[in-house]
């Protein structure tokens, strides 16, 4: 009798402690795009254009499939007066406009007369500001124009700034946190194979920053979680991946508003938000049934009550980034341009 009440008592502990992921239909995660691209681009970001200068933010704006033809023009005409000036140069600028570039279906290997591929290829591979958004940018916009050579060349580079079993050191002396090694398995993905020890590395590291809430950065934050979630959204990593979809919905989406919430700026969240979860987008179910937990209200008079105080601080290292090209998101790991907290 006591044997069979400890094996029950066991199974009943194992029980308890588990948790039901469910994760997102497509369905569902569009909605969550669809509102948060509403309210932080529709409502903020894109009230007065595009230009070069905000070449993050556009980035995120055309990955989400939002229609960015409205914006186009201008932002080219912005792009061809910087290469005219000679203000537009170094791998994040110009991997960043790459991308941009691609996205919107122009050549920038022969735009307006400029070469933007070779001028990637010849740039200072060391010249990243100490980020790791740097590195990211341009091995995305090497994946996009074929530059394998130079990929190869930056990933190495990158690898400078991490140690194996402690993680990155892009600040100088300030260690890791989560954004920064999100991105850093982020950037490394289009050479999975070859780095495949960094890549295991850093997501064990990742996961000490996992809580309940969320994963961590002076306190568990949008931020954090959405670029985690990008993370093993890249790597294919589907049983993860719903669990933070999930964890991410449930803890900083606000139905209220349509984005997400945050004690530095929720604008921002929310576009690390759109990043996460259009990287997750592909992993998302089938659209058999849309799972009540996860959808958005389409009642937009209701107002859903208010869950306990979500706000968490905001990371202030491994500022957030956020964006991608469709057509290295069909990659296993997704290829996206993040947006940098910080202008």
């Amino acid at each position: 009798m006591k044997k069979a009440l400890s094996a029950l008592l066991a199974v009943i502990l194992v029980l308890s402690a588990s948790q039901t992921v469910f994760g997102a239909t497509k369905n569902d995660a569009k909605k969550v795009i669809e509102s948060s691209v509403s309210f932080a681009f529709d409502g903020v970001y894109g009230e007065t254009g595009y230009t070069v200068s905000d070449s993050k933010d556009f980035c995120i704006y055309i990955i989400s499939g939002a229609d960015a033809s409205a914006y186009k023009a201008d932002y080219l005409a912005s792009v061809k007066e910087a290469l005219e000036a000679g203000t537009l140069s170094g791998i994040k600028d110009l991997g960043m406009v790459i991308c941009n570039l691609q996205g919107l279906g122009e050549n920038p290997a022969d735009f307006y007369g400029f070469n933007l591929v070779e001028m990637l290829k010849e740039a200072d591979a060391t010249d990243c500001s100490g980020t790791p958004y740097s590195y990211y940018y341009a091995v995305q916009a090497c994946v996009l124009t074929g530059l394998d050579e130079t990929k190869e060349t930056l990933c190495e580079e990158m690898l400078g700034y991490y140690t194996l079993g402690s993680g990155t050191d892009f600040w100088g002396g300030y260690g890791t946190s989560p954004d920064d090694l999100a991105m850093f398995i982020l950037t490394l993905m289009p050479l999975k194979a070859e780095y495949q020890q960094y890549i295991s590395d850093a997501f064990s590291l990742l996961e000490a920053y996992k809580t309940n809430e969320g994963y961590s950065n002076y306190g568990a934050n949008t931020d954090s979680t959405a670029l985690a979630l990008a993370a093993y959204s890249a790597d294919g990593n589907k049983a993860k991946a719903d669990e933070i979809y999930d964890i991410l919905i449930n803890n900083f989406f606000d139905e209220e508003t349509g984005g997400f919430i945050s004690d530095y700026d929720e604008y921002y969240a929310t576009a690390d938000a759109v990043f996460g979860i259009s990287v997750y987008l592909p992993l998302a179910d089938e659209d058999e049934g849309e799972k009540p937990s996860q959808a958005v209200s389409e009642n937009k008079d209701a107002k859903p009550e208010k869950k306990e105080e979500k706000k968490k601080t905001s990371p202030n290292t491994g500022a957030s980034y956020s964006a991608a090209v469709p057509a290295v998101l069909a990659l296993g790991a997704a290829a996206l341009i993040l947006k940098k907290r910080s202008k």
